[in-house]
């Protein structure tokens, strides 16, 4: 037997090893995104709680647009949430701020318009309004109901 007839067989299987070596590393952090996913709390702050907060609370808002103003400002309805990808609309509505330096996870700033369902963290300003850390995009992976 030639020397090229040995390597060929012996080469295929290094391939397929590593092709099964990334399969199972893609494998393993598709899971651990998943699980960070399915550990986020989508905690609602309603808006008859929002006086309580104190200039720097954090608050966790689902929310449905209704209005994006051009000041970066968004007025929504809250979401209540039944499972993890189901809501129910409140009869409670916020104004939120934000900025071009927000960021936007799982979308982009396109994706912030009217009818689109965010989950909001916020931080209550001094001049006691809602100032957005963070925006996700749930618009397609959520169901309003």
């Amino acid at each position: 037997m030639s020397s090229d007839s040995l390597s060929s067989p012996r080469s295929t299987r290094i391939w397929i090893v590593l092709l099964v070596a990334l399969a199972l590393l893609s494998f393993i952090a598709m899971r651990r995104s998943i699980g960070k996913a399915m550990g986020m709390k989508a905690e609602t702050t309603v808006s008859s709680s929002l006086p309580q907060l104190k200039p720097g609370e954090e608050a966790k808002v689902v929310l449905e647009v209704t209005r994006v103003a051009p000041s970066a400002s968004v007025e929504g309805t809250v979401l209540d949430k039944e499972t993890e990808t189901v809501y129910h609309r409140s009869s409670r509505t916020i104004k939120i701020a934000f900025d071009v330096a927000t960021p936007i996870v799982m979308g982009k700033a396109s994706d912030v318009h009217e009818g689109a369902v965010l989950h909001t963290t916020a931080k209550m300003g001094e001049d006691r309004g809602l100032h957005v850390e963070q925006i996700v995009v749930l618009t397609g992976y959520v169901k309003v109901q």
